[in-house]
């Protein structure tokens, strides 16, 4: 006969706290038969649940996790078997989550970044006296088509006055 040890390859049935109600599907984690890592198994060393957590700790630093059942580090906080959190993070409390349905956005300050700021004032008079040579378009740095209005009089008047009605739109000062 051999005097080996043998391992049951049968699943153990879960097992439920009667004082507790917790679930345990890996079976009782009190009992002797299941392997403990350090020292011997004294039923007094292990503590009991703190604020009705579900997570029991057994006296060699280690602790069941609630989900899976399995031994895992007591200062452990997600499992590392299942991946499931077993423990709230020490020192934070949960951040509330703030969603803005609204479609209201007159409260928000929108900026545009870069860009160098130019005078609405200064375009609407350099427009006004001299739009039809594209001197406004130079101002703000539109090279191309302030050749392009010099040579076609302000786009034959029209882009001029279009020029005209967008730069009175435009905040002060304006970003380009």
């Amino acid at each position: 006969m051999d005097n080996r040890p043998s391992v049951s390859l049968k699943k153990p049935e879960p097992w439920t706290d009667p004082v507790t109600g917790e679930i345990y599907p890996g079976g009782n984690p009190n009992e002797v038969s299941q392997p403990i890592l350090s020292g011997t198994y004294q039923p007094n060393d292990v503590p009991a649940p703190v604020n009705n957590a579900q997570v029991t700790v057994v006296n060699d630093g280690m602790k069941f996790c609630k989900f899976c059942g399995q031994k895992i580090l007591k200062e452990a906080v997600i499992c590392t078997h299942c991946g499931r959190q077993v423990e709230q993070l020490q020192g934070s409390a949960p951040q509330p989550i703030i969603i803005n349905n609204s479609n209201n956005n007159s409260n928000v300050n929108q900026t545009v970044v870069g860009g160098k700021p130019k005078e609405k004032w200064v375009a609407f008079i350099l427009c006004f006296f001299f739009g039809i040579f594209g001197v406004h378009r130079f101002y703000e740095g539109k090279i191309g088509t302030g050749i392009l209005w010099l040579f076609t009089w302000g786009l034959f008047g029209i882009g001029w006055l279009v020029d005209l009605i967008i730069i009175l739109t435009k905040p002060n000062p304006y970003y380009v």
